[in-house]
């Protein structure tokens, strides 16, 4: 179960007058991480800068940039609520959450290599 499964109409088509909004100067050569919340809020762990950028819908910046505690984010997850469930696997052998309230990080999970996908359901179980 997905939090937000867009559904598509037979006839969808790409918008042309869209734009981009982060192009590798700004999320790295190899953003592996991304996840869009149903507010359509952008979440992108950028690799080379050890770091999650967040955009609003229909923004051309960041609006926060969490870079304390992130290494190599291959993966990530956004609750509801707005905490972040990071794959720190790589480096430090660990997944963590940053809580949104305190915008603290925890670890939560021991892993032995990055994890190449994270997801959380209905009963915040990971």
């Amino acid at each position: 179960v997905s939090f937000n499964q867009p559904k598509f109409c037979p006839t969808a088509a790409w918008n042309k007058y869209a734009f981009t909004f982060a192009n590798q100067s700004v999320v790295g050569e190899y953003p592996a991480a991304i996840f869009i919340n149903t507010n359509n809020t952008v979440f992108i762990g950028d690799r080379q800068t050890d770091t999650i950028l967040i955009w609003d819908e229909n923004s051309t910046t960041p609006i926060k940039n969490i870079s304390r505690g992130v290494w190599d984010p291959f993966s990530i997850f956004v609750t509801p609520n707005g905490d972040i469930y990071i794959d720190d696997g790589e480096q430090n052998g660990r997944v963590q959450i940053w809580i949104a309230s305190t915008e603290t990080f925890v670890t939560i999970m021991d892993v032995s290599r990055k994890c190449y996908g994270l997801f959380v359901d209905t009963n915040n179980s990971l």
